[in-house]
């Protein structure tokens, strides 16, 4: 019951120490100007390709230069070493993070 008492009083105290924080914000306030709205060109949802609206359109792009600049074999080649290569060292990682435990 104590605690109920001491609880309202606290509550009572901030709200006033509120009240009066919100009315002196609200006279140091600076009067606001307005204003006009502009009216934007209106401009299609799906304007750009459908490669540049997905998610990962840089890596697409990417891709796309990859291939011209470096040939697809060398691409296909890179991809499946990088891909090897992490996954040989999470086989590895996890195969000493059993051998520690």
């Amino acid at each position: 019951m104590k605690h109920a008492v001491q609880q309202e009083v606290i509550l009572a105290r901030m709200a006033e120490s509120r009240a009066e924080l919100v009315a002196a914000h609200a006279l140091d306030e600076p009067a606001r100007i307005a204003r006009v709205p502009r009216a934007r060109p209106s401009i299609p949802a799906n304007a750009a390709p459908w490669f540049l609206r997905t998610p990962n359109a840089e890596l697409i792009a990417l891709a796309l230069v990859g291939v011209a600049v470096l040939g697809l074999r060398r691409i296909v080649q890179t991809a499946v070493g990088a891909g090897l290569s992490a996954s040989t060292h999470r086989v590895f990682g996890d195969f000493l993070n059993a051998l520690r435990e």
